[in-house]
């Protein structure tokens, strides 16, 4: 027999806490017994229907008692008309066991003997189908799956594995056909579990659904095969293996002085090598270079750094003759033992100390001669060495003369 929601009184829900056992309140066997009960069950309700009781004058109306497991039958509810043959019991636990008995109320607040024991058992909502996560997004997964297809669905909870183990909540969508969520600020290369919960307009919760994974966009590889400079003057040029990821947007080099240093951003190039105008001489740095892509992940800063060396100054020469012969002074040094040494320069100052040298370059030999000289004068000379860069060395000890006649 098909279960009926008709009656001549409109089904009632408990109006009472009451939870006392029903082994102590007094029974009058003259009270007319509930029989014919029948349920239909729901995710957190039970509806109940009766058959009608004989001689409902003798009764105020009916007590539903409930209980689980092995606990004691308590009291969850009184209809008060003797005429009513539904009830429904709600807020309860999905795909729970419980059972329950009716009995009939009297007037003198007595009750009938119990009906017989239902068992009953909540249902469940079906899980959310079709559940998917993205590999690929940079920094974010999307998740998304197939429309609920009970009509009381109102929401999805989405849920995110955490560190213990635990599936912990991170958002909610707000709409059955609304069927897609973003997770965001996610780390780069990191994967996540992920499931999904579908939530009714009472709020009963479905099964989780099937755990799925999902996964950002990777950051780019180390960069292949770095290199700096040894042999430049007051500038390093550091150079690498272009890399084969066809996003990446560019490259971003990192200087320290020293390997273990505070590493600073010091450019960046969409090329495949980077100069670095140290304008020092002699001088040593360390790098770092990584790759950034389209969406502006960076790769990971690598372990060993790369070191580079601008050129120090050529040798300084060795002044061992300056000598005035026939008004002319005689600068003669030893020459420098170093092929990066081209050719050799004299500074001449005249009188005080802060007057602009004349500077005469181009010297191949090791002896200069000073023609120029005028009578009374006092005159200072310096040597330096040039490499072919340009690059001289520090001056040699200063020789003074004076030319009198």
């Amino acid at each position: 027999m098909a279960f009926l929601l008709v009656s001549c009184t409109t089904p009632r829900k408990n109006n009472t806490l009451s939870f006392a056992s029903h082994k102590t309140e007094s029974t009058n066997t003259d009270l007319p017994l509930v029989r014919g009960i029948k349920t239909i069950n729901d995710v957190q309700s039970v509806g109940f229907e009766w058959l009608p009781v004989d001689h409902p004058e003798r009764i105020e109306g009916f007590v539903i008692y409930r209980k689980q497991a092995d606990r004691p039958f308590g009291r969850v509810g009184i209809v008060r008309n003797p005429y009513a043959t539904h009830y429904y019991d709600d807020g309860l636990t999905p795909q729970t066991q419980y059972y329950y008995q009716i009995a009939t109320l009297g007037r003198d607040g007595g009750i009938s003997a119990m009906s017989e024991t239902i068992s009953v058992n909540t249902s469940f909502i079906n899980p959310v189908e079709n559940v998917f996560a993205s590999m690929t997004s940079p920094r974010e997964i999307k998740i998304f799956w197939t429309p609920h297809p009970n009509p009381s669905i109102a929401r999805y909870i989405i849920q995110r594995e955490d560190d213990q183990g635990k599936f912990v909540n991170i958002g909610v969508v707000k709409n059955r056909l609304f069927v897609e969520y973003f997770d965001k600020k996610l780390g780069d290369g990191q994967t996540y579990r992920y499931r999904v919960i579908a939530e009714n307009f009472e709020g009963a919760k479905s099964l989780p659904s099937a755990v799925v994974v999902g996964k950002t966009k990777n950051p780019p590889p180390l960069v292949v095969n770095p290199q700096a400079s040894t042999d430049l003057t007051r500038k390093i040029h550091i150079s690498w293996t272009p890399s084969s990821q066809p996003d990446i947007a560019g490259y971003k080099v990192y200087a320290a002085d020293n390997a273990t240093g505070k590493y600073k951003e010091i450019g960046q190039v969409r090329d495949n090598n980077y100069t670095d105008n140290v304008d020092l001489d002699g001088v040593e740095r360390f790098y770092k270079v990584v790759a950034f892509d389209k969406d502006g992940i960076e790769g990971v800063l690598p372990q060993e750094a790369i070191r580079g060396t601008t050129l120090p100054r050529p040798p300084t020469p060795l002044i061992t003759k300056g000598t005035i012969e026939d008004g002319q002074a005689i600068i003669v040094w030893g020459a420098v033992q170093d092929p990066r040494v081209k050719d050799y320069a004299v500074y001449r100052f005249e009188n005080n100390a802060r007057s602009k040298p004349l500077r005469y370059g181009g010297i191949l030999g090791t002896q200069f001669v000073d023609k120029n000289m005028e009578n009374g004068h006092k005159y200072r000379y310096q040597v330096v060495s040039v490499d072919s860069s340009g690059l001289e060395s520090r001056p040699s000890k200063e020789v003074e003369l004076r030319l009198d006649r």
